[in-house]
């Protein structure tokens, strides 16, 4: 049965946004969200253990909401699903992935960066994300391509550039329902295993939503 992304997005206002060389390494990240009281993970389709690692988190973790990110084929988007991939992300508007997202019944966020895309995005979804969000400008950005679309309900999800310093100003945003962040999962901590740091960015990321 499909999820309900919007409302799980509400509950989980951050994305951690990974890129696992092995499931091993997905597996201790997922461990340390769940312990954070993080119930969203995307795992992005950047490497060949991606696939395995989706397997592997759900089996797992069955409570933890596994997605699949940059997801830019077809074949990608089927492999993700079987692996049991609750969501799919893009990094950009591509129609044909929509359509079949749709006919797979898996809640699938399109990337825009333009307010042609983003006018596209609205006639096949309502959870949309702003990509590269800080390159494009930030929060100033956000709310100028969103002000012609006023009367449409959607809701963002920004992300590229998003750390500790500015994840709060983005979420206090009016469309902005979570926000992707790699910064919580970074492949290079990931990489050399240094879990406690990790852990200690999640503390204080969920500290801040707490305070919110």
């Amino acid at each position: 049965m499909a999820i309900d992304l919007t409302a799980e997005l509400k509950k989980n206002r951050v994305i951690p946004v990974a890129q696992f060389e092995n499931d091993r390494a997905a597996l201790r990240v997922a461990e340390l969200l769940l312990k954070h009281a993080i119930g969203v993970l995307e795992v992005t389709l950047r490497t060949d253990a991606a696939i395995e690692s989706i397997t592997s988190v759900r089996r797992a973790f069955p409570g933890l909401m596994v997605g699949a990110g940059s997801v830019l084929s077809l074949e990608q988007l089927k492999r993700a699903v079987d692996a049991g991939a609750s969501f799919g992300v893009a990094p950009g508007m591509d129609i044909e992935l929509l359509d079949y997202a749709s006919s797979l019944s898996m809640p699938f966020i399109p990337g825009v960066s333009t307010p042609t895309e983003l006018n596209t995005a609205l006639n096949k979804c309502g959870v949309i994300k702003i990509f590269p969000a800080s390159m494009l400008g930030g929060v100033e950005y956000i709310k100028a391509v969103t002000a012609p679309f006023k009367t449409r309900n959607f809701h963002l999800v920004p992300t590229g550039g998003i750390n500790q310093d500015n994840y709060l100003d983005y979420l206090n945003q009016e469309r902005v329902i979570s926000v992707g962040m790699s910064y919580i999962v970074e492949g290079a901590l990931v990489h050399k295993g240094d879990f406690a740091a990790l852990d200690e960015r999640m503390k204080k990321i969920v500290a801040g939503l707490r305070r919110q």
